[in-house]
């Protein structure tokens, strides 16, 4: 019985280092980053009519990314952009809420350019989603929900191998309905096409096998 019980503990023992093994080798050949940047935007079709014209720069544009690597040029990302827009001030003023959520497929297209150097590297990245503008203010109740497609091009610098900065350009386009409201009777809102460009750190989580 005694012996039954120790072959027990052994093979438990045996299992959890096992298991403890196979998932540092996981971890070592999965993975995440992490991306915070911040930066700016431009709506497209903003100025849908003349009272209501928006600027064609605005301030801020804030990024949060979350980026699993399957292999070191295949990976996918979720993709979560923030964005305020408002009035030129020439006429009606006004402000904008305008978020996205993508869940991307990411490339790494650094093999192909043999210009680079060995800390750069160029990742494209596209995707559906689903974009949430919300007007502030006396328009608040004109709030739309759409579905959008993300594209994008991002350059990273590593500064070491788990830090790097990176600058990230992105299309939104918008498959709104035209018709979703009337800006003469119902004041502003949006439902158009966005560019974003933000800069920032990206932060290797787990594992190096493919960081720069």
């Amino acid at each position: 019985m005694k012996k039954k019980l120790i072959l027990k503990k052994h093979f438990l023992l045996l299992m959890l280092i096992t298991m403890f093994n196979f998932a540092f080798a996981q971890s070592e050949t999965e993975v995440f980053r992490l991306q915070i940047g911040l930066g700016v935007n431009s709506p497209l079709g903003a100025d849908i009519a003349p009272q209501f014209d928006a600027k064609i720069v605005n301030i801020p544009s804030v990024q949060f990314g979350l980026r699993y690597m399957f292999k070191r040029n295949l990976g996918a990302k979720l993709d979560i952009h923030y964005n305020r827009f408002s009035s030129t001030g020439t006429d009606r003023a006004f402000k904008l809420n305008y978020t996205r959520v993508n869940l991307e497929g990411v490339y790494n297209v650094s093999d192909k350019l043999k210009f680079l150097s060995t800390r750069s590297r160029i990742m494209v990245h596209l995707g559906p989603g689903l974009s949430m503008s919300k007007p502030l203010g006396i328009y608040s109740a004109n709030s739309a929900t759409f579905l959008n497609l993300n594209a994008g091009v991002a350059y990273e610098f590593a500064l070491s191998k788990r830090l790097s900065l990176f600058s990230d350009l992105n299309y939104t386009h918008s498959f709104a309905s035209e018709n979703a409201y009337d800006v003469l009777i119902d004041g502003y809102s949006f439902n158009g096409a966005i560019i974003q460009v933000s800069v920032g750190i990206s932060v290797a989580l787990s594992g190096c096998k493919y960081c720069e």
